[in-house]
């Protein structure tokens, strides 16, 4: 058994958390790791190891906790490093910050907050075992804001180049994809990390939900969004991680798939076929409501109103005054790609001029009219491009710093 596996038989027979001994008490703030002097306690990563499951919708185990102990711990490692940084640059963590955060878990939950830390109750986590982990995610961003952000200046040369890129992939094929990453720092400590993320592929193999796996495990900058990597082109991606694709198929999960930067778990969700001179359009609606109960009657009479309402538009600014006046609701729907609408919307909206809206669209609670606000035609947009090469140069010099954190780092490991 290894040391990992001994701590969770140790926190089995003492029964962590369960008496209030004070030997099991004691044995419970054993440190697990020390960083620069701060010790991580065996109650630290037992708390982290359950909100771990609990988030990832793994039912708990002794077998999960085997695979997951290793990879939470070295998560705490580097919060704790993260927020040592930020101590340092005398960034600090407000009280609001951190309860709007859990405000915000708790609706992508869909539970109030009460219910929300009741689950965490239920499952025998402590409340700060959370807080610290949301204080070191938002200390962490402070950090980039103000030491990485400044650094990153995108040239007109790096983005006509990715154009280029661009224009000559039109035709081609691109995917959705997301990853988990684990990046690896010290040759060392190769194979302990490939371990790590074969176990992560374990449990999603066992019904883990990949997003969830990835906000809390993924030490790549698209952690927060579930690894979302979003659509991308063979020539964004490197080479170990577009030839593992071209032998994927939708829905597949791959990996562990070694790059220069570390291991990667890829999640294949999508494909399609990039068009040429692709159409975007920015996209307003009005939304009018039939109620559950309503007859035949009712919703023909709704039907009649949207299409007496589409009618009566005069360009885009004017939906929001007469959604108001009709008990509808108005959205903006921003700028979105054609080829991306749903046949009957794409049919709808293709032949709009700019400021003429559609007949009423019908779904299942309502009646949709839509309204172009603008087109572009090329299908190239330089400011998404621009945002893109941003996020990619700020995630290799987070990646980056943390890396130097690591190795400037007293951290002795106790289990």
């Amino acid at each position: 058994m290894d040391r990992i596996g001994r701590f969770f038989a140790l926190a089995a027979m003492t029964v962590l958390l369960l008496t209030p001994s004070m030997a099991g008490a004691q044995q419970s703030l054993r440190a697990a790791a020390i960083v620069n002097d701060e010790v991580i306690s065996l109650l630290d990563l037992e708390m982290r190891v359950r909100l771990a499951m609990l988030a990832a919708g793994i039912e708990p185990s002794p077998e999960a906790h085997r695979r997951l102990g290793r990879q939470v711990l070295r998560n705490l490692i580097d919060e704790r490093l993260q927020l040592q940084e930020a101590e340092r640059l005398g960034i600090r963590v407000s009280k609001d910050e951190i309860e709007s955060a859990i405000d915000t878990l708790a609706k992508q939950n869909k539970r109030s907050r009460g219910e929300f830390i009741g689950l965490l109750n239920q499952r025998g986590v402590m409340i700060e075992a959370l807080v610290e982990q949301l204080k070191a995610t938002i200390a962490w961003q402070g950090v980039i804001a103000r030491q990485l952000n400044p650094q990153v200046t995108i040239s007109e040369e790096e983005i006509e180049a990715a154009v280029a890129r661009q224009r000559a992939g039109q035709g081609k094929t691109e995917r959705l994809v997301a990853e988990i990453f684990l990046a690896v720092d010290d040759p060392a400590q190769d194979e302990e990390i490939r371990r790590s993320a074969q176990r992560l592929i374990d449990q999603l193999q066992t019904g883990a939900r990949f997003q969830d796996l990835a906000r809390q495990f993924s030490q790549s900058a698209t952690a927060p969004v579930g690894g979302d990597l979003g659509w991308v082109s063979d020539s964004q991606l490197p080479d170990e991680l577009s030839d593992t694709l071209s032998r994927m198929s939708p829905g597949q999960i791959d990996g562990p798939v070694r790059s220069l930067a570390g291991y990667h778990v890829i999640f294949f969700r999508r494909e399609r076929r990039i068009e040429a001179g692709e159409e975007w359009l920015g996209l307003k609606q009005v939304f009018m409501p039939v109620p559950k109960e309503a007859d035949a009657e009712a919703t023909a009479l709704v039907r009649s109103q949207a299409a007496e309402m589409a009618g009566t538009l005069n360009g885009c600014t004017s939906m929001d005054a007469k959604a108001e006046e009709l008990g509808g609701a108005s959205g903006d729907l921003g700028e979105v790609r054609v080829g991306d609408l749903p046949t009957n919307l794409r049919n709808a909206v293709a032949n709009l001029e700019i400021g003429q809206a559609s007949q009423p669209i019908q779904r299942d609670d309502g009646f949709v009219v839509l309204m172009v606000c603008s087109r572009r035609g090329d299908g190239i947009d330089r400011d998404r491009i621009e945002s893109g090469l941003r996020r990619e140069r700020v995630d290799m010099l987070s990646r980056r710093h943390l890396r130097d954190l690591r190795r400037a780092a007293n951290v002795e490991m106790r289990i």
